[in-house]
């Protein structure tokens, strides 16, 4: 009898610490905030590395490059990021990197960091996204543009697929709405062309693939996504600029 409450008791006491450890072992469910950093200094020639301690990095050459008109994609826990970016391989002077800063981020939120400006006076700007959702039945990508080109405003006009204006007087550091472009297999590439809206030049032309060269496979970066076009370069007089058109995709 007694062997018989003595394993009752047993289990029960079981039942009650696994209980116990379960509840002691669950851990706090955490969401992945999503950063994209996106490099739009205006020299169309600076590479910044990207380091994200609080401390100086080991080793720099492991950091990662975020290329002139281009972007990193990065997944944290962290909510209050610091951000460290170092500009051309400039790491003599480890204490003054190209800028220093800490993002304040959101669990499960999806954030893009744009850096430009010019090297002497460096510019940031962080968007909480709410991009457009992925319809597989609809054969379009998402673009929108943002306008970092040395204080003018632009206008942005379509050449392929659909010609007309998608954009007019975007101003200094303004973002667009997002505009629906066709991806279906009938488009070959994508053209666009980006004017000064006050004098109407051309200052630069942004020319994509939609189907791949030789085949007939859609250009998966642009299928069904949403991207933004980064204008940046700087403006003396209308015969007298730099400019440059690229294009970034997002989660």
């Amino acid at each position: 009898m007694f062997q018989k409450y003595f394993k009752a008791g047993m289990l029960a006491g079981g039942i009650m610490l696994l209980g116990t450890s379960c509840k002691k072992a669950a851990p706090e469910e955490i969401f992945p905030a999503s950063l994209t950093i996106v490099n739009g200094i205006n020299d169309n020639t600076s590479f910044l590395t990207t380091y994200f301690g609080t401390s100086q990095p080991k080793y720099y050459i492991r950091l990662s490059y975020v290329g002139t008109g281009n972007s990193f994609d990065y997944a944290t826990d962290k909510m209050d990021l610091p951000l460290t970016l170092f500009r051309n391989n400039d790491t003599l002077q480890p204490n003054k990197p190209f800028l220093k800063t800490s993002l304040k981020l959101e669990p499960g939120g999806i954030f893009t960091h744009f850096v430009y400006g010019s090297p002497t006076q460096v510019k940031q700007k962080t968007v909480k996204e709410q991009l457009p959702s992925r319809n597989v039945n609809d054969s379009v990508a998402n673009l929108r543009i943002i306008n970092l080109f040395d204080n003018r405003p632009i206008d942005v006009l379509e050449l392929e697929p659909v010609p007309g204006t998608i954009v007019s007087n975007l101003a200094y550091e303004q973002l667009s709405d997002f505009i629906k472009v066709p991806t279906n297999v009938a488009v070959q590439n994508y053209r666009f062309e980006v004017r000064d809206h006050a004098t109407g030049v051309t200052l630069a032309t942004l020319t994509q693939q939609n189907i791949l060269q030789g085949t007939t496979t859609p250009n998966v970066n642009w299928l069904f996504k949403a991207r933004t076009m980064l204008v940046t370069g700087t403006w003396t007089s209308e015969g007298v600029f730099s400019a440059r058109a690229t294009s970034i995709g997002h989660y």
